[in-house]
């Protein structure tokens, strides 16, 4: 026979400042818990949006990142005529060769930050399907004009259309803002390649080509061809594998933030035990009462743990609303694996809000299984003595 809830709920009621001083401190962990998953969440989200299925990134065989490879010019005019490359309605390959380079841009605040301009021609625009237009105008080839990704308008200086951009050797007219669907390409300026190679000064080659595959391709079987034909000689992958890779930076903050966490809820479930041992200590005669009543000691164990869980998941829910405001907060973070800044908005989802209720409930079982024991081991007679 189980124990009423209510009993337990009477019990934390009657003893509402050290229930609520519990509270708060799960809570402000919880809290803490959900705004580094939130961040984690929405960093990993903005590199893995980037990548698109039906794409293939091919860069120099040993690169790592794209800014760190070469592909020559004779080798991407092989790569543009593979019959698995999708064609336009002009019979034209949406092949896309870009140079991504890293430029100090300042912020509207005054502070620089590594940000990439990307050397592209118009043909990237139907290569990467989700990036389009949502103010002015594509730029012209061959002229110093860039179009921005929406993440950097108004966090850095003069990227609104009609500003002039400086950066580089040279001044760039901002002709035309880009949505990326919350990707990392919006952190980024597009500029015509050749501008960019001649401003750069970094000849005749590009960092890497990215290929629309025509649908139904054997991806694994282009990968081959791509690394096995002389003419061509590259490493290619696909676009989802290329920017999973690049999500390290996430993982490593989502291993620190479990680390931290960890640390912050030790504390919490010491308060949370230092709680339920007072619990015990002053319902001795209760819990003799209960065990005189005919409930068995499996039965005051379960209570106690379930009065520990209650007040550890409720304390978690109120962590999880002081935490909902960060939801959808832009900021930006320096990718170490491109050494770029990357503009991103915390997420807290679904699955960070269960993760977080998960966590609260582990403090509570934690916090309350040394004293629920203690309550079990209770002898009848000792207990009403002692009361």
């Amino acid at each position: 026979m189980a124990i009423p809830l209510k009993y337990n709920i009477r019990s934390l009621l009657v003893r509402r400042v050290s229930t609520a001083m519990t509270a708060g401190g799960i809570a402000l962990v919880v809290a803490v818990f959900v705004i580094v998953m939130a961040m984690v969440a929405g960093l990993g989200s903005a590199i893995s949006d980037t990548g698109s299925p039906d794409n293939v990134v091919v860069v120099r065989k040993g690169s790592t990142t794209e800014t760190s490879s070469a592909v020559q010019l004779d080798q991407f005019d092989a790569l543009k005529f593979l019959p698995q490359i999708k064609r336009d309605a002009d019979g034209n390959p949406l092949a896309s060769p870009e140079l991504p380079v890293q430029v100090l841009m300042q912020r509207s605040g005054g502070a620089s930050d590594n940000v990439v301009v990307r050397g592209v021609l118009p043909v990237a625009l139907q290569v990467h399907q989700n990036v389009h237009l949502i103010e002015g105008r594509m730029f012209k080839p061959a002229l110093n004009q860039v179009i921005v990704g929406k993440a950097l308008v108004g966090r850095y200086a003069n990227t609104s259309v009609g500003s002039t951009l400086h950066f580089g050797r040279g001044n760039w007219k901002v002709v035309g803002i880009f949505d990326a669907g919350g990707s990392s390409f919006e952190s980024e300026v597009w500029a015509d390649i050749h501008n960019v190679q001649d401003d750069t000064q970094r000849g005749a080659y590009y960092a890497c080509a990215r290929l629309k595959m025509v649908p139904g391709t054997e991806v694994e079987g282009l990968i081959r061809r791509i690394a096995d034909d002389p003419r061509i000689n590259l490493q290619a992958q696909t676009e989802t594998d290329y920017y999973k890779d690049q999500s390290v930076v996430a993982n490593q903050l989502r291993a620190l933030g479990m680390i931290v966490a960890i640390i912050m809820g030790i504390g919490a479930v010491f308060a949370a035990m230092n709680t339920m041992y007072a619990a015990v200590s002053a319902r001795t005669t209760e819990i003799g009462t209960l065990r005189a009543l005919g409930f068995r000691p499996g039965a005051v164990l379960g209570s106690f743990l379930l009065e520990s869980l209650a007040l550890a998941v409720a304390a978690g829910m109120l962590g999880v609303i002081l935490a909902l405001p960060i939801n959808g907060f832009s900021t930006s973070f320096g990718n170490f694996v491109t050494f770029s800044t990357m503009a991103f908005a915390f997420r807290v989802t679904p699955a960070v809000v269960l993760q977080a209720l998960l966590f609260a409930a582990v403090m509570g079982v934690l916090g309350g299984w040394l004293p629920a024991r203690q309550a079990m081991r209770m002898q009848v007679v000792e207990a009403l003595r002692k009361g």
